[in-house]
């Protein structure tokens, strides 16, 4: 496994979603008609794997804000572009958990993917860190509530690994973190795509061009793991 280098600031910008919103889970069918979620891949077969794209924060929790950048909206970007990568491909169905700058609460994110029996649960968030502003690179996190050999921590090592190669940014590695994907009936994880904290990456990150790229791999990632899993069956 690649060496990890966390830094405190990244400890607790994820902490943010350790807490869960002390209100009632809206059911699944309101949730898809406020925040817009939908199963976006038209035509699919019955035996299509579902796919579960999380684009976190959004409305009244935008997330890290810098330089006038906030967060939900560069997760929601790449999370659509995921999306759109699934959705061509004839062998997966797709839903979003939100496609709207809107409030979502944790709790209602993973109903959609257990609820919906989805194979893979994904989160795309973006990293900050004021105290490092260089700090950068992709890392991405399972709960810690998981065996080192349960299949979200496979998920997670081979999305990290296609992620970072197709993008060339920096590895952090893969973390187990206190996390609300303890709840997922599927495996899951949460990518931190990178820092809106450092220039250079926060410049890359609101590119739609960098945007697609980190998306591909994504999808890359995303399509070599359920390969893998429907092998190993």
């Amino acid at each position: 496994m690649t060496n990890i280098v966390d830094t405190p600031c990244m400890r607790t910008h994820r902490l943010r979603l350790v807490v869960l919103a002390f209100v009632l889970a809206l059911s699944v069918p309101t949730l898809c008609l406020l925040s817009g979620c939908s199963d976006t891949a038209e035509g699919s077969g019955p035996d299509s794997l579902l796919v579960v794209i999380d684009a976190g924060h959004g409305g009244r929790d935008p997330g890290a804000i810098c330089e006038g950048v906030h967060e939900a909206d560069v997760n929601l970007a790449v999370a659509d572009r995921v999306a759109n990568l699934i959705e061509a491909d004839k062998r997966f169905d797709v839903r979003m958990t939100r496609t709207l700058d809107i409030y979502v609460t944790l709790e209602s994110r993973i109903a959609v993917a257990n609820d919906g029996d989805a194979a893979l649960y994904l989160s795309i968030q973006s990293n900050a860190c004021e105290e490092y502003p260089d700090a950068s690179g992709v890392v991405t996190l399972v709960s810690d509530a998981l065996d080192a050999d349960a299949p979200s921590w496979q998920f997670a090592e081979v999305l990290q690994d296609a992620v970072t190669d197709v993008t060339g940014a920096r590895d952090r590695g893969v973390l187990a973190q206190e996390l609300y994907l303890h709840a997922a009936e599927m495996p899951a994880a949460l990518i931190e795509v990178g820092f809106l904290t450092n220039d250079d990456e926060r410049a890359q990150l609101t590119d739609p061009d960098y945007q697609q790229t980190v998306a591909q791999g994504i999808y890359e990632g995303i399509v070599a793991y359920l390969e893998y899993a429907e092998r190993s069956r």
